[in-house]
């Protein structure tokens, strides 16, 4: 299911997660684990309530028929109340013995006298014991002697359902991907000095690994002890760098370290799958090397990114969208749809694929209706699912997801505004307060309806997933041919069907739809308000390369970048010719000529400044200004200039617009200003 959940997402939210996984630990270096084993009463007396006075909460192995569990068990039992683990440390500490050092196992508890099952039956009696005490079934598990083996027979398989982790005693630490939760090794404290374990502490900051540390005795009750001052003064260290050590029960860490390895191994898989695809399209193409994109990470790459405008423009001449490929021109508006007939062929086949033929119905669902209010605004919220019949390849299902929301008391037909959404999406450990975009409140104030619609649930954002999704069902879980269809033309088609829904509401006027998106999901809102006549409007928010941006230009992300593994599955196969055996400048077409497929309906073009020159803000402005003839050509207004405005101070009057707003890659600040334009056409 998690690699389902993977195989959706976004490569710039996986960037994310990986990015996360290079420091594991959510917003630290390191994690630190404090056990205490054995359940003695010097633990309760004297670890317990310096630990609470700091805020420190650690796991304590509890041996159930232990003479303190019996004496005081009530002390044990808050333990689990004030956020401390009460882990598994066996029924009654069997270990082995008759060898040297271990002349106080007494025979019954003799693990060489026990068999496998008794030693599982006992362990479960104890979690049965603490689940009394503490109400919790799940815990981790501690070796009692680091024993864990019984004769030549490990009894940890049989138990592994019954504990999230087991630690074991080892003298080691290690990275998160190294972890062994079956076996997690440990520091043992044995009058150690405060020296040597602050150095167990800062080698664990330094190498971003899991230090977990085992007392037994504190101030006294075991061989194994620290000294009170000892204790103290490594548990202060401990807290005075919390900032950098993820501070937790031993459950809690071994539940995180699991969620991240099984994260860490479906990326790799995905990766390894994506990769696989990605060669297989360039066998199919009869290409073995491509061009380096631009590294827009190092500027003194060899390859880095160039943001120098004297050297972007090395195929200044552009296709005339207004000229027919036999050389005529375009001279009437008829002309204009005979021509815009040989553009979309070009996109078609060269850049963003062929849309299947018979593509199945879709039926639409609605999950759940709610009452709700936005800012005091009164407003129903309905979550849709349109199911795609899927009888010519039931291994694939697609179900699109889709939020609508309009204002409660509506009593004629209104317009809506439609985004490709990023969703709540947010970094592993985020729980900062989720605001609603101040756009949404704006349409309800306006008296319109907004839509989200997830693309991920239409088609994967990677490579890895173009077998499954509506690409995969149309191509029946094989792999793409170069002329089929990409992610971009995928989630473009999930919008028109969306608003093929949208003309069966009675209270949405399917005759004023905008489109809208920002970053890879503008670039999907330009090529579904390129290709779907039907939108009304269209935002496009820093879209790009690939989007509205000169593919002949050479300035932030360029060709070769979004033909590489990371980004070709959004276009068709054949685009990744333009990176190895063929230039920029051997494209059919460019990117004005799909803003020019939007004519004469009105466009939205925005861009952020610093934080977004990497989408070529420039590049996209020279891009709206090229289309201009097309509209005029068909009696609209065009951008109205050729020099690119200063910041903040966009040209908004005609049906092609053009802001760039102050802040970096992001959408809100020009929200407001699409909304302005589109309610000129939404009278």
């Amino acid at each position: 299911m998690l690699l389902k959940r993977l195989l959706l997402l976004p490569v710039g939210f996986l960037f994310v997660i990986i990015s996360s996984a290079q420091i594991p630990w959510p917003g630290k270096k390191c994690a630190v684990v404090l056990t205490y084993d054995d359940a003695i009463d010097q633990q309760l007396d004297n670890a317990v309530p310096l630990l609470d006075s700091l805020g420190l909460k650690a796991t304590f192995y509890v041996t159930a028929f232990s003479q303190s569990v019996q004496k005081r068990l009530s002390d044990w039992k808050k333990l689990s109340v004030t956020g401390h683990e009460l882990g598994n440390h066996t029924l009654f500490h069997p270990c082995i013995g008759n060898s040297p050092g271990r002349e106080w196992v007494s025979p019954e508890n003799n693990l060489n006298n026990y068999t496998v099952q008794r030693m599982e039956n006992e362990i479960r009696m104890t979690n049965t014991f603490l689940q009394a005490l503490d109400g919790k079934t799940k815990r981790t598990f501690a070796f009692t002697c680091g024993d864990m083996k019984i004769a030549d027979s490990s009894f940890i398989n049989g138990i592994k359902k019954d504990f999230v982790a087991a630690r074991a005693v080892r003298n080691e630490m290690h990275k998160i991907n190294e972890v062994d939760l079956y076996n997690v090794d440990c520091y043992v404290v044995n009058n150690n000095s405060f020296e040597e374990m602050k150095a167990w502490v800062d080698k664990a900051i330094e190498t971003n690994s899991l230090l977990v540390i085992l007392f037994h005795g504190v101030g006294g009750g075991n061989g194994l002890d620290v000294s009170l001052h000892v204790h103290r003064q490594l548990l202060s260290y401990i807290k005075q760098n919390e900032k950098d050590i993820y501070i937790r029960p031993m459950v809690e860490a071994a539940e995180y370290i699991r969620e991240w390895q099984t994260r860490d191994w479906q990326i790799k898989a995905q990766q390894t799958a994506t990769q696989f695809d990605h060669q297989h399209m360039m066998k199919q193409l009869g290409i073995t090397t491509l061009r380096p994109g631009a590294n827009g990470g190092d500027p003194k790459a060899v390859n880095a990114a160039n943001y120098d405008e004297t050297k972007a423009n090395p195929y200044p001449i552009l296709p005339d969208a207004l000229t027919f490929k036999n050389g005529k021109k375009v001279i009437t508006v008829k002309d204009w749809w005979i021509r815009r007939k040989e553009i979309i062929e070009d996109f078609d086949r060269e850049i963003y694929g062929r849309v299947p033929a018979n593509i199945p119905k879709v039926n639409w669902e609605i999950s759940h209706s709610i009452d709700t209010s936005y800012e005091g605004i009164a407003a129903i919220q309905q979550k849709l699912t349109g199911h795609v019949i899927n009888t010519i390849y039931p291994s694939v299902t697609v179900d699109i997801q889709l939020t609508l929301v309009f204002p409660k008391e509506v009593k004629q037909k209104i317009p809506l505004v439609m985004e490709f959404t990023w969703g709540n999406f947010r970094r592993p450990g985020d729980t900062s307060k989720i605001n609603t975009p101040e756009w949404q409140v704006s349409c309800l104030k306006r008296g319109w309806a907004f839509a989200l619609l997830v693309p991920a649930s239409i088609q994967a954002d990677n490579g890895a997933g173009l077998t499954k999704g509506i690409i995969g069902l149309m191509n029946k879980g094989e792999h793409r041919k170069p002329e089929d269809w990409g992610s971009l033309r995928a989630w473009a088609w999930g919008a028109s069907r969306v608003l093929d829904y949208f003309e069966t509401i009675k209270n949405i006027d399917a005759k004023k739809i905008a489109i809208s998106g920002h970053s890879r999901y503008g670039k999907a809102a330009l090529v579904a308000m390129a290709y779907d006549t039907r939108f009304t409007a269209g935002y496009i928010s820093s879209s790009g390369e690939g989007g509205a941006s000169l593919y002949r230009r050479n300035y932030g992300e360029i060709t070769e970048n979004v033909a590489a593994s990371g980004e070709y599955h959004w276009m068709a196969g054949n685009f990744i010719k333009y990176a190895g055996p063929l230039s920029w400048n051997d494209l059919p077409i460019d990117a004005h000529e799909l803003i020019a497929m939007s004519a004469p309906r009105p466009i939205f073009i925005g861009t952020g400044d610093k934080g977004d020159y990497w989408a070529d803000p420039k590049g996209m402005f020279m891009a709206a200004t090229a289309a201009g003839p097309v509209y005029k050509l068909l009696g609209k207004k065009d951008l109205g200039a050729t020099e690119f405005p200063k910041l903040e101070t966009g040209f908004l009057d005609g049906d092609i617009a053009f802001r760039q707003h102050k802040e970096g890659h992001v959408m809100a600040p020009n929200w407001i200003f699409f909304l302005d334009f589109a309610a000129n056409y939404f009278k």
